[in-house]
């Protein structure tokens, strides 16, 4: 922003990962240029809204820059209308990213593919092999669709990287013109001992899974009036609680005592305001019996933690 008198200004959605207000800060640009559009009942960014607010920053003398649309959202696996904004983006000149951090993996499963139609029309996209992709810890990748302008952005011309056509500084472009990483890991390398072991197709399959075991976890939620479905399940991850008084601090405490049981392991998150428990399902090795199980011990703890409170 020193550089040059434009005052840009972004955009995601409220449901959008922490990353992207991260990157507006290290970038130089600032949190204050990031807008954050409001999401529909299905937890999607907004597009009515997106639009609005690009507008009205024109009109203030501001130059909209980037939108960053969610393939799989952190909190309840939600997925933008990735068409419609990548309609608005192109209208607007603006560049449109999608941070698909573990739901753009959804491509390689034929059922789950449609489920992303846009994603093809992204200038960037993020997404982490070792979420759906079974590839251990961490393998992060960007695809950019501008190659020339993504090595332009980061290739350094320091007298200590000249290039050679022979011995250790030959073989240009260098992993460290794509990224402000000078030196970084060979995560390409797991990644591709994984896909070539198992397979794309495979893979696939085991994505589908765990969105299949994601929609009977859904439908065995609806049978006990004790639970609460808080979000839509759009891919695989569940969002629930237990039904009583205090319903924020019980299920504060059914998770802790899940997690220490060594029996299953949720997460927690908040969805509209309320404490959810968050079972995202990733791993091939889970079952229909890891969701039964779940499922009744959450209905244990939180009738023997509703019994202790009523009795103190």
């Amino acid at each position: 922003m020193a550089a040059s008198e434009l005052r840009l200004t972004a955009y995601t959605s409220a449901g959008a990962h922490g990353c992207i207000a991260q990157a507006m800060d290290l970038s130089g640009i600032g949190i204050d240029a990031l807008r954050v559009i409001p999401m529909n009942n299905e937890f999607e960014m907004d597009v009515g809204e997106l639009q609005r607010a690009i507008s009205k920053d024109r009109k203030a003398g501001f130059t909209p820059f980037f939108i960053a649309a969610t393939a799989g959202s952190v909190d309840v696996g939600a997925i933008d209308d990735l068409t419609a904004i990548a309609d608005l983006a192109e209208r607007e000149n603006i560049w449109f990213h999608i941070d698909g951090a573990f739901g753009a993996l959804a491509m390689l499963s034929p059922e789950l593919a449609p489920l992303l139609k846009g994603i093809e029309r992204a200038d960037s996209i993020a997404f982490d092999f070792h979420k759906w992709g079974q590839v251990p810890y961490d393998a992060g990748f960007v695809l950019v669709r501008d190659g020339d302008l993504h090595l332009a952005t980061f290739a350094a011309p320091a007298a200590y990287l000249k290039r050679a056509e022979r011995g250790m500084a030959a073989g240009s472009p260098w992993p460290c013109d794509f990224g402000p990483d000078l030196s970084r890991g060979f995560r390409t390398l797991k990644t591709w001992f994984t896909i070539k072991v198992y397979g794309a197709e495979k893979i696939g399959e085991s994505i589908a899974n765990t969105c299949a075991l994601a929609r009977y976890m859904k439908q065995r939620i609806q049978t006990f009036p004790q639970l609460e479905l808080l979000a839509p399940v759009a891919l695989n991850i569940v969002c629930f609680r237990f039904r009583c008084e205090d319903a924020d601090k019980v299920n504060g405490e059914i998770v802790v005592a899940l997690q220490e049981s060594g029996i299953v392991a949720p997460s927690a998150t908040t969805v509209n305001g309320r404490f959810a428990i968050r079972a995202a399902i990733v791993n091939h090795r889970t079952t229909q019996k890891n969701i039964d199980d779940l499922l009744r011990e959450t209905l244990a703890l939180g009738t023997t933690l509703t019994q202790r409170e009523q009795n103190d």
